[in-house]
């Protein structure tokens, strides 16, 4: 990696989000994004006082570049209050990492800059989460989905189902805009973290309930109980997922289980309720992928609305797309 290449490309970036750097009420976003900045393969996120450097092997950038690109971010950041760089290495193939995270992504060390503590507070529209910068690969915020977090709570649902709620980011806006959210994710533990995340905005915790549970159990559970349907429906899924042979969980992959997925969402849905269709699976986020798999999911009764366009700092295309739908009542 050229460093000066690399420091011109930070320059033109921050031009680019002159906005975002000068608002006090979003304190994380994306810096760097990858081949959108000229820079393939590399993502740069601000949390607050830190930038998390994420690092794909397609950037051919090998240890000692990845040390001379943190120590760079740090430099061009330093008037903005940044005061950490993390670095998180993402192989093509993560089953070479045998289910764990390689150290460094667990370290409290930063690769530049001085240690942060092991859970900040970040502000989105005003909003606070908590993200934790070496907590393995996730931080527990995943910034591209900054805008629609606030356009699905501009929409004001009464009821709404959060599936693979992750730290319930998409909960929050929606709670303080008055709705009843039900978050379903496997893991408790990130259940808890988006309890916490309700507490720190202080919201009340009887319009949220959370449901440690496998995505397509609890669908198919909520189907069954006519008093379960939602006016708003939030799918993002991951793009792969191990099975669990324990728990009779089958590995998931979200270019051939998303049909099945947005089958099973539409039959818990309220009339003229709506689906949020989110994925980073590149094969759905080409074109319009997801759009033709949901018509053909659904039958081609599908009727499509306006979400807010991609913000200034989701620059790389083709890397993330979301939607939302309702159905119609007509052929």
């Amino acid at each position: 990696m050229d460093t000066r290449r690399f420091r011109d490309a930070l320059t033109a970036a921050l031009h680019v989000r002159a906005s975002l750097l000068a608002s006090p009420d979003t304190t994380a976003y994306r810096i760097v994004d990858g081949a959108g900045d000229d820079l393939p393969g590399i993502y740069i996120d601000r949390y607050g006082p830190a930038l998390v450097l994420n690092v794909y092997d397609d950037a051919g950038v090998d240890e000692g570049a990845a040390t001379t690109v943190a120590r760079a971010s740090l430099d061009g950041m330093r008037d903005h209050d940044v005061e950490s760089v993390y670095v998180k290495r993402f192989v093509r193939d993560r089953s070479r990492l045998g289910g764990q995270a390689p150290e460094e992504t667990r370290m409290p060390m930063p690769r530049a800059g001085v240690a942060q503590p092991e859970a900040i507070a970040i502000r989105e529209h005003g909003a606070q989460f908590e993200v934790r910068l070496y907590d393995g690969f996730s931080t527990g915020l995943f910034l591209e989905h900054r805008e629609h977090r606030r356009a699905l709570a501009a929409l004001q649902p009464a009821r709404v189902l959060n599936l693979f709620a992750y730290t319930c980011g998409f909960a929050v806006p929606l709670v303080a805009a008055g709705a009843h959210v039900t978050n379903v994710d496997v893991s408790a533990r990130y259940l808890a973290w988006g309890r916490r995340n309700l507490e720190l905005n202080a919201l009340p915790l009887d319009r949220a309930r959370f449901y440690p549970m496998d995505a397509f159990e609890f669908l198919a559970w909520a189907a069954r109980k006519p008093e379960e349907r939602f006016d708003l429906v939030i799918l993002d899924p991951p793009t792969f997922a191990a099975g669990d042979v324990r728990r009779k969980r089958k590995p998931w992959k979200a270019v051939s289980g998303y049909p099945a997925l947005v089958q099973a969402a539409a039959k818990v849905l309220t009339p003229g309720g709506r689906i949020f269709a989110a994925t980073n699976a590149r094969e759905l986020a080409t074109g319009d992928a997801l759009r033709d798999l949901i018509e053909d999911a659904l039958g081609r009764r599908v009727k499509w609305e306006r979400l807010p366009t991609w913000p200034i700092d989701v620059r790389e295309r083709g890397r993330v797309a979301a939607v939302l739908f309702s159905r119609r009542t007509q052929a």
